[in-house]
């Protein structure tokens, strides 16, 4: 299964999360002034003395959102890019929480980062605007407006180089805005079975994509191919929800038909099928380690796991990686990680330094120190990231230096 066919479905069907509220705030709104309880890194700022001065991104995240792990390291490459932006990443976690993640990314999140106090900055921002999925960036010109709103991987590099340059249009980011608008209601039309809505709604879209896209990431828009994606994304949703409630199998059948009927020509059912076997499996097994259900079953999960075959390196990585440092794991068995981590590490080929870093880590917490200083070292060796290559280092040199020290008590 290729990701990038579900691209466009996924970004329509997630338009549910932008609820808009009793006033909507809109592009040109002046930014309301952050209330921050505490500043975990970089120096303090406030809107009110940027003004004039440098464009501000108020991006709202947390330490547990896998996107938000993944949009980290572009807004650092955007801070470092661009020198008349202050980038603010803001949390309404734990200040300790917020902290231990941070220091653990080091350079990998270069810029100032702060923990909202009783979540006033979201409700004037993520509230105002309606929105509840993160992460979620806002930008806020030099004259102090609110001028584009959204995923920090999508427009977000564009705007800020529109901004720079002097080639933003206020009221170009107004249209596009009101395209999202149109497109949540078209997706809803098409989800519904409102057709007569669904043609008209994909007929002034198309227009605007024509005139303010693209709307959609990487591609013009095409209603009638949009309304099939999203048909698909629904009957995938369906399936998905079916194998985690272990529905009955004529229930499932029915489902994977329908599913297999709309599923692009990428798509490979049979393999989802059985990724969601693999995940529904680990799922159990992890929550038992968590002591969240009966922990009498982990011994047979623990054989399943092993004898799992099909698994790609990516699963097995991340598997492994969360049975060695998940803080809920309450039985950790690093035997099982261990071998979960060699797994990842021969289907990739030995080359892919997330991959290596998880395998030296499992090799360190199983006692293998010597081992794992030669896996580190690899892991290193395989990035091209200067960041990521420091981390991989810091990382080394811990295990080194335990074993100068297991070296010096014998």
């Amino acid at each position: 299964m290729k990701v990038s066919i579900l691209a466009a479905a996924v970004a329509v069907f997630s338009l549910n999360s932008l609820t808009p509220p009793a006033r909507a705030a809109q592009l040109g709104d002046p930014a309301p002034e952050l209330q921050i309880a505490e500043w975990v890194k970089g120096e303090p700022v406030k809107l009110a003395d940027l003004k004039g001065k440098k464009v501000a991104v108020v991006e709202f995240w947390a330490t547990w959102c896998g996107p938000c792990r993944v949009s980290i390291p572009h807004l650092t490459e955007l801070q470092k890019k661009f020198k008349d932006v202050v980038i603010i990443g803001i949390s309404d976690e734990e200040v300790a929480t917020v902290r231990r993640y941070v220091e653990r990314m080091g350079d990998q999140m270069d810029y100032r980062v702060a923990v909202d106090k009783d979540n006033k900055t979201g409700e004037g921002y993520m509230g105002a605007f309606g929105v509840d999925a993160i992460p979620h960036a806002f930008v806020v010109d030099k004259e102090g407006r609110i001028v584009w709103h959204g995923h920090p991987m999508d427009r977000l590099e564009t705007v800020l180089q529109d901004l720079h340059s002097g080639k933003f249009s206020l009221e170009r980011a107004r249209k596009q805005a009101e395209a999202m608008t149109k497109l949540e209601a078209f997706a809803q039309a098409v989800l519904t079975g409102d057709d007569e809505k669904a043609g008209t709604l994909g007929k002034e879209l198309e227009t605007l994509d024509a005139e303010v896209g693209p709307i959609l990431p990487d591609r013009k828009f095409n209603a009638e191919e949009i309304r099939k994606l999203l048909q698909f994304r629904m009957a995938l949703n369906e399936y998905q929800q079916a194998l985690a409630q272990e529905a009955p199998e004529g229930t499932v059948a029915k489902l994977e038909k329908r599913l297999t009927e709309l599923a692009p020509k990428d798509f490979d059912v049979a393999t989802f099928k059985q990724r969601m076997a693999n995940a529904r499996l680990f799922t159990r097994y992890a929550r038992a380690a968590a002591g969240m259900s009966p922990t009498n079953d982990l011994p047979e999960l623990a054989r399943q796991l092993r004898e799992l075959k099909g698994a790609t390196a990516e699963e097995l990585n991340e598997w492994a990686w969360t049975l060695l440092t998940d803080e809920r794991i309450q039985q950790r068995d690093t035997d099982l990680a261990l071998h979960l981590a060699k797994a990842a590490l021969d289907a990739s080929g030995g080359t892919n330094a997330s991959v290596l870093d998880t395998y030296a880590r499992a090799l360190f917490d199983t006692g293998k120190v010597d081992e794992a200083i030669e896996y580190q070292k690899k892991a290193v060796a395989a990035t091209r990231d200067e960041d990521l290559r420091q981390m991989l280092h810091e990382v080394l040199q811990r295990y080194e230096a335990a074993a100068t020290n297991r070296a010096a008590r014998k």
